[in-house]
């Protein structure tokens, strides 16, 4: 009986040493393996916050391009003085900016920049539309300002310069609808709009 005892007493020593052995190399690739899932949701995550700040940076750009030929044009319709060399400086940063903003997405599967149409829309339509009202903002600019013209004349120029600004605006206007559901896709209605 003492031998039995003896026994089983080894094999519940060998036993607990083997689930030991087992605890120590198994633990650690458990939580290995956890670690492993946060970081891969963590490198998700940075990624989608990525993408959500390329969009925003295209939806601003695109702002700020809009709101400085706006601009130009109602200092144009008031008749005050619209210093050309700072409205090229301005003009060409928020171009390249723009640009920049449109092949950064690209990354992500959205084309903004000139392409085909779907529909009765086109991304590239706003970037289209912004150079188009910037070349005539530009070319009214220096017309105005270095010619003799009739209240008449500028107020002509200054509606058509407006109607060119809003078709821009229209398109942007579309195009920010389209690149918010993008955002909404992605995050996966975690969006709440306020």
């Amino acid at each position: 009986m003492a031998d039995a005892n003896a026994i089983y007493g080894a094999v519940g020593a060998v036993g607990g040493a083997l689930i030991g052995a087992a605890a120590a190399v198994i633990a650690p690739v458990l939580v290995q393996r956890g670690s492993s899932r946060n970081e891969m949701k963590a490198e998700a995550r940075r990624r989608v916050g990525e993408e959500v700040e390329r969009i925003i940076e295209i939806r601003t750009t695109g702002r700020a391009w809009q709101d400085t030929l706006e601009r130009a044009v109602q200092d144009l319709t008031a008749d005050r003085h619209v210093d050309i060399d700072r409205f090229d400086e301005s003009i060409t940063a928020l171009e390249r900016e723009a640009a920049a903003a449109a092949y950064a997405v690209a990354v992500d599967g959205v084309w903004v920049g000139l392409g085909p149409a779907s529909g009765d829309y086109s991304p590239g339509v706003v970037l289209e539309l912004l150079a188009a009202g910037t070349g005539q903002v530009r070319a009214e600019i220096l017309r105005l300002q270095n010619a003799q013209v009739t209240a008449e004349e500028r107020r002509e120029a200054c509606a058509e310069l407006a109607q060119a600004v809003a078709s821009a605006k229209t398109a942007r206007a579309q195009l920010n609808a389209r690149l918010v559901e993008r955002i909404e896709s992605i995050l996966g209605g975690a969006v709440r709009r306020l």
